[in-house]
């Protein structure tokens, strides 16, 4: 994927939604469109060292609704996940 396609992909999505990765170890990955998703996260709930600092939310929750720490986020999933 290069610069201008990311753009193109990006430009879809509102201004303020927050961008996250998924992560492992170290190295890195192509990032190609069919790996870009919006998902449910609920903010600051990694308490692992493995873990990201956010976590994905079961969206089958009553307490989604009212919970501001849940939000939309475009992930940015890794080719070899």
């Amino acid at each position: 994927m290069t610069v201008q396609d990311l753009i193109h992909i990006l430009r879809t999505y509102p201004a303020d939604m927050r961008v996250v990765v998924n992560g492992y170890e170290e190295g890195f990955d192509d990032l190609s469109p069919e790996r870009i998703a919006v998902v449910k996260v609920k903010l600051n709930r990694g308490v692992k060292e493995w873990q990201g600092r956010h976590l994905e939310w079961a969206t089958q929750t009553e307490e989604m609704a009212a919970d501001h720490e849940i939000v939309d986020a475009v992930a940015f999933f890794r080719e070899s996940n």
